[in-house]
């Protein structure tokens, strides 16, 4: 069920990618964003990533995957060493325990995860799986105001 993602899966990842941003952010983010985030855009983001190996990512069959790299918020780095930097699932696998199980795969210690605000249901899951709210805050995706949570995650 959970493999780890080597150079030749990036196409699966970008389709996984777009596909799911649809699914789930269809109503919480405009849908120009949504619509403008492109499978030949997305390959080519996860091509270099697998090139560079500076993450882990591991996929879900092919409904979903996760990654988890080191910590890019300076403030953060010291006490919490690495990041979730994506996890996406389409519909058909959540609630299925895909999302715990890469999570399980991934983690190897303290680790912080952003969320959009206003999702809920990924919020409620963070909340579950052990995840302390650190702070909401404002931020951006390609120009557009969003608000974000930050957990932060214990060893």
């Amino acid at each position: 069920m959970i493999r780890r993602a080597v150079p030749g899966d990036e196409a699966l990842l970008a389709r996984l990618h777009v596909a799911s941003w649809g699914e789930t952010y269809r109503g919480l983010l405009p849908d120009a964003l949504i619509d403008g985030i492109t499978v030949a855009e997305r390959h080519r983001i996860w091509g270099r990533a697998l090139e560079q190996g500076v993450t882990r990512i591991v996929l879900w069959n092919e409904d979903g995957f996760a990654q988890m790299g080191p910590q890019r918020e300076d403030g953060l780095a010291a006490q919490i060493p690495e990041e979730l930097w994506s996890m996406y699932l389409l519909r058909r696998a959540q609630g299925s325990g895909a999302a715990p199980a890469l999570l399980r795969a991934l983690r190897r210690g303290p680790f912080s995860a952003c969320v959009l605000a206003d999702n809920a249901r990924a919020c409620s899951f963070y909340a579950r799986e052990g995840g302390r709210m650190m702070e909401e805050r404002p931020g951006e995706i390609r120009g557009v105001p969003i608000r974000e949570r930050l957990y932060g995650f214990s060893a």
